[in-house]
């Protein structure tokens, strides 16, 4: 009888801690670093797996800029513009963004993105029109 015990636990705790494994390896997030200068997005990788993903985004340009993720099939360069807003882009798609950052500062946000494809992008007026984006792909 104890050795049926003692192999019931055993098993009971192999499983738990398989469970707990693969718990932990769902819940793994990968992480962006995204710099804004002026005019630029520089990221330190352009894919990622799906699932949660942190975006730590840094200011270092001269102005206010922004982050938006914009979920899209199409090219970076080819989101369509706002109707009520001139000089920005329309955000159909937005998954996640940091609203403004200001000069010199730093934002994190941890937003679950699905397989497809991503466009990175500053959507402080004419910002978009001066090159601030990028194409993001999620695995």
């Amino acid at each position: 009888m104890r050795r049926f015990i003692l192999t019931t636990l055993i098993a009971a705790s192999a499983a738990l801690a398989v469970s707990c494994g693969a718990a932990a390896a769902a819940t793994k997030t990968t992480t962006v670093n995204a710099t804004l200068t002026d005019m630029v997005i520089s990221v330190d990788r352009t894919s990622a797996p799906a699932g949660l993903i942190t975006f730590v985004v840094k200011n270092n340009g001269a102005v206010v800029h922004e982050l938006v993720v914009i979920q899209t099939d199409l090219a970076p360069d080819k989101l369509a513009p706002d109707a009520d807003e001139a000089g920005k882009m329309d955000e159909t798609g937005n998954v996640g963004e940091t609203g403004d950052v200001v000069v010199g500062a730093a934002k994190t946000f941890t937003i679950t993105l699905a397989p497809g494809h991503y466009v990175l992008m500053c959507n402080e007026i004419g910002h978009y029109a001066a090159g601030m984006h990028l194409a993001f792909i999620v695995n």
